[in-house]
């Protein structure tokens, strides 16, 4: 085997392989030849993939972690590490994987390689390149892909990365960004598949992990562009497949790029420790280098808020009981003001105006309470049946399929509602009017512009918009626009919020409303969190039905949950929390709210640091037919006392407690001291605080923690050296 310090080329035609073997820094880039094939081994000293080249076919054999833990199975064929395609002349679309391509050529070196392919399309060819990269000391590999076209070809979608063979170890769990974030037990038949941006799929990564041990698969895009991700588990592994959808240009040829790297790489822990992988990378967007909580010019009243209402009713049925929501908790409340219109409930979009008679008192009245008001609109939808599609021409803003024909859609209502292109200026203009009218007519505290954050993207094939027709990032870049120009219109204390938590708007969105994640699917748990504490803030936690109050356990679990995971609890119907048969439910949330008060450097400017392990008196909570937010029933079994950790700006350590049960509640936990650089030998501080205020101050040396949380209520514990 020669030793070299340049790149090695394998010419595959005539498989004359040339070792190379790459030594410095722990890494080492490796070619060997083996009867049964070639192999190319990139190893970091944390990763290592395997490549074998049989038969002029590519697959990845190996994907190995340092402790010798191996996340691929038997692949059987090669498999697809990509498949793109590619749209001729005529319109017509050839479909070619790595899976049926010659490969043509390869080249390993300097911690990458590049593996190519040349792919005939009609009588001419496509250069199709793979570069794989790994970088000394780092678990994680970058993938790149790109296509030389020849005149007259495009690519239409691209799939890329695939990983055709994980292998399904028992035990093995999956980590989805399905709004708060899932967690499922990976299963023959297990399928996870959601469109980015959206409530589905609010973040680009997916990880798999058993016994403290896990696999990251990311695409790394600071576009944000259009996406499709999909997991699905067989008997023999798991698929993952990501696909794109680029823009497509006016021009044919040149060089195709998919416009990002995908990140695959190996970590230690659970879903918390992949999201930090996926943290590190946000800060490069523009979405997430938006700045903390503290330093965005979020107005401070939404800062300070701990309790959000909602309501359907009339102008007369608000003002009946919002004085009697106000003495049952007895702190600022936000309000979420839906049908506030004439109009009927998804009808007529979006001709909201004129206001019901009396809404403009209302607002008045409330707010003079100390309340403070955000009506709803719909900033991603039109009747056309509306006076804007008819008579103002709103057709000419409507997302356009190829054929030319809109994306209806249907709701509640059971009205077909179209799809509007973002890009479009006349939609952006629509919006952004709306927005200024309620501010400055009706002196709100904010608007709620309904599902940018939730609903999926769809492709635009408009040429009259104003961008490539297609995908690529159109859809996030859209709303950027729009939301830019909806922006200018605010006061300086006015809010904009959304539903859910769709990654590429954090920083033009004040507030993000979490309520989609399903009920029906495994557990929830923090992994939205885990990547953006500190840097948005978020209320609800799922749709709060009456029967989740009259069961007592599911309304409990989604206070506590929205609690212990940084949210502002509540979003919860003034009908339905002011009855008398709601009592006892709402003394526990008014406990947590009141509780959340003395938290807020931690659950509002702080970093989310993941759930702590409780031990001693936590008999679980268990509710079999819990009402689901889209039908059915579903199990909740959880334990009565969950606790998050969390770093607060001035480097201090917060823990949140709250107690699901009827009887007050003894537990024990260990402080992450190590993660917040305190040092237990050198003693700290603990205040504990409850919904009054301060309970306790005491001085401590031990990690160890027992704490007692009163009935139905929640603590604080701020922790500080010395």
């Amino acid at each position: 085997m020669a030793l070299s310090k340049v790149p090695c080329k394998v010419a595959l035609a005539s498989i004359a392989w040339v070792g190379v073997l790459l030594l410095g820094a722990s890494m080492r880039v490796q070619c060997s030849a083996s009867p049964s094939g070639q192999n190319v081994v990139l190893d970091s000293g944390k990763l290592k993939l395997t490549f074998n080249v049989s038969g002029g076919k590519l697959s990845l054999q190996g994907l190995t972690a340092a402790d010798g833990r191996e996340w691929l199975g038997n692949s059987g064929d090669a498999g697809s590490l990509w498949r793109l395609a590619f749209q001729g002349p005529d319109g017509g679309v050839e479909d070619v994987g790595s899976g049926e391509a010659i490969l043509s050529d390869a080249k390993a070196g300097c911690g990458r390689a590049d593996f190519v392919w040349n792919v005939p399309l009609g009588e001419r060819a496509a250069i199709v390149t793979l570069t794989v990269r790994v970088e000394s000391g780092s678990p994680i590999s970058h993938w790149s892909l790109r296509a030389k076209l020849p005149d007259g070809w495009r690519v239409e979608r691209a799939d890329f990365p695939t990983v055709p063979n994980i292998k399904r170890h028992k035990g093995l769990k999956m980590a989805v960004p399905w709004g708060w974030g899932l967690e499922y037990d990976v299963e023959p038949g297990t399928q996870y598949e959601g469109s980015y941006p959206s409530c589905q799929a609010g973040m680009q990564f997916l990880a798999f992990y058993r016994g403290g041990r896990g696999l990251y698969i990311g695409a790394h895009d600071v576009r944000g562009g259009h996406k499709y991700f999909n997991a699905t588990a067989r008997e023999d592994g798991v698929g993952y497949l990501c696909t794109n959808w680029p823009a497509l240009s006016d021009g044919c040829g040149g060089t195709y790029k998919v416009p990002f790297e995908a990140a695959i790489g190996v970590f230690n822990g659970d879903y918390y420790d992949a999201a930090q992988i996926y943290r590190e990378f946000t800060f490069k967007t523009p979405w997430g280098g938006g700045g903390s909580v503290s330093k965005r010019p979020i107005p401070q009243w939404v800062k300070d808020t701990d309790l959000w209402l909602f309501s359907e009713l009339t102008v007369a049925g608000n003002l009946e009981l919002y004085k009697k929501a106000a003495d049952i908790f007895g702190v600022p409340i936000a309000f979420h003001w839906y049908r506030w219109h004439e109009i009927a409930y998804d009808t007529m979009y979006p001709d909201y105006f004129p206001a019901r008679p009396g809404f403009a008192e209302a607002v008045k009245e409330l707010q003079g309470a100390g309340w403070h008001v955000m009506p709803y609109i719909n900033g991603r939808l039109s009747d056309p049946k509306s006076k804007f599609w008819t008579q103002e021409r709103g057709d000419k803003a409507a997302a356009r399929r190829e054929n030319g024909k809109p994306y209806p859609e249907t709701y509640v209502a059971h009205v077909p509602l179209n799809v509007m292109c973002p890009y479009s200026a006349q939609w952006r203009q629509t919006v952004a009017e709306l927005v200024e009218r309620l501010l400055r007519e009706f002196g709100v505290d904010g608007v709620y512009i309904d599902q940018i954050g939730a609903a999926g993207p769809v492709r635009c094939f408009d040429p009259g918009h104003g961008h490539p027709p297609g995908g690529g990032k159109l859809w996030v870049g859209g709303y950027r626009k729009l939301l830019a120009g909806a922006r200018e219109k605010l006061p300086k204390n006015a809010i904009l919020a959304t539903e859910e938590n769709a990654e590429c708007w954090i920083d033009q969105f004040d507030l993000q409303l979490m309520a989609n994640t399903p009920t029906s699917e495994p557990e929830p748990i923090p992994l939205f969190p885990s990547v953006y504490s500190g840097r948005s803030l978020t209320f609800g936690f799922q749709y709060p039905a009456w029967d989740d109050i009259v069961k007592s356990v599911p309304f409990r679990a989604k206070m506590a949950r929205s609690f212990v995971w940084g949210a502002q609890p509540g979003w919860v119907r003034l009908v339905d929390i002011t009855r008398p048969e709601a009592t006892k439910e709402a003394e526990f949330l008014r406990n947590i709210v009141r509780c959340r008060r003395f938290g807020h450097k931690f659950l509002v400017y702080g970093r989310f640091l993941g759930m702590l392990n409780v031990r001693g008196d936590t008999p679980n909570v268990v509710c079999s037919d819990a009402p689901g937010s889209f039908g059915g029933n579903y199990r909740i079994v959880l334990p009565c006392v969950p606790a998050s950790a969390w770093l607060a700006e001035d480097g201090s350590l917060g823990v949140a407690l709250v107690n699901m049960s009827d009887h007050a509640r003894e537990v024990e936990f260990d402080l992450p001291l190590a993660r917040v650089d305190i040092r237990a030998s050198k003693g700290f501080t603990i205040q504990t605080f409850g919904p009054e205020g301060l309970v306790s101050s005491e001085k401590s040396v031990s990690a160890s923690q027992r704490v007692r949380v009163p009935i139905r209520s929640g603590l604080i514990l701020s922790v500080s050296p010395g």
